[in-house]
């Protein structure tokens, strides 16, 4: 009982402010209720590349993927990379703002909770020679409001076998041979069920790529959720 009161101390000496407006914010996440209201959210959307589908669409998935379905089984994202989150994912990535991590993993973890049935998270992996330039993944540092959810992290030991451009700085049209055979994992995965997490989605290569990798090794479902998807590759 000691502990739990010495737990709520700072909330009374530091009340928690808005990220936005810098009013006070509202149980554990650091935004008013205005603010989270104005986010970019993203609500009708294809069932397996995430992209915004009209409010009145016939199916759920849109019709590239249907034609040519993608290896994940199904994709969500919170937000359009709009701001202000997509200023609050570089501040992660670049400034180390790990703040922005638990807030957006909370975020994360209030939408995950009645939609996915069991299935183990994995992080989406960095190359260690990026792992070693940032000092972290921004989407382990993601997941971990969810860990403390009650989700459960893959044992896959996926990891990143090849160094390769970032994704961000390449054509569309080069992200998929930049990619190829760049995922390993050191077990057989026995149909096991992964959720993938990550920041940003831009044309969707990376994961689909890493999601082709999980089934060869045995996964019999993957699916992903990010916190951005961009409306418009490049």
């Amino acid at each position: 009982m000691v502990y739990k009161c010495i737990d709520y101390i700072p909330q009374f000496l530091f009340p928690p402010h808005c990220r936005l407006c810098l009013g006070p914010a509202t149980g554990r996440l650091s935004l008013c209720a205005g603010c989270r209201e104005e986010l970019p959210w993203l609500t009708v959307t294809c069932n397996r590349c995430a992209l915004p589908l009209a409010a009145d669409a016939a199916h759920e998935t849109c019709p590239a993927c249907w034609s040519n379905p993608p290896q994940l089984d199904s994709c969500n994202a919170l937000f359009a990379y709009q701001p202000p989150v997509d200023r609050w994912i570089h501040a992660l990535k670049f400034d180390r703002d790990l703040a922005i991590a638990r807030l957006l993993g909370l975020l994360l973890a209030e939408r995950l909770a009645p939609s996915i049935g069991p299935a183990r998270l994995l992080a989406v992996p960095l190359h260690p020679r990026r792992l070693r330039q940032r000092g972290f993944n921004q989407a382990a540092e993601i997941i971990r409001p969810l860990l403390q959810c009650g989700w459960q992290s893959s044992r896959c030991r996926c990891y990143r076998k090849r160094h390769t451009e970032a994704q961000s700085v390449l054509h569309a049209s080069r992200r998929r041979g930049n990619l190829r055979n760049a995922f390993a994992v050191r077990r057989h995965l026995q149909g096991d069920h992964i959720l993938l997490i990550d920041d940003v989605m831009t044309t969707g290569t990376t994961l689909n790529e890493l999601a082709g990798t999980l089934k060869a090794a045995g996964a019999e479902r993957v699916d992903a959720w990010v916190i951005a998807r961009a409306l418009k590759a490049h």
